[in-house]
């Protein structure tokens, strides 16, 4: 079932003057523009929600290795692709 909603929201008058003046001279609705930035903000929600959950996966993933004892010693890790970048030169 589709639900619909009204949100009504607080601007100052001068915010609200220059939105009315811009949706006028983008022949558009007020409406309009609303739920394209209602949209484009659930889209960017989504999308900054599926990085933390990868972020904290490879984070855990990181701290098991750590915990585990399979780390490199930055010096090594630097060294070692110190010389794969001189391989491929």
């Amino acid at each position: 079932m589709t639900r619909k909603s009204n949100i009504q929201i607080d601007l100052d008058p001068k915010l609200a003057d220059d939105f009315a003046a811009a949706v006028t001279s983008a022949q558009t609705s007020e409406s309009e523009v609303l739920r394209e930035m209602v949209q484009d903000y659930v889209e960017r929600q989504k999308v900054s929600d599926g990085y933390r959950r990868f972020l904290e996966a490879k984070v855990a993933r990181g701290r098991e290795d750590v915990a585990a004892g399979e780390v490199i010693a930055a010096e090594d890790a630097e060294r070692m692709f110190a010389e794969r970048r001189e391989l491929v030169t």
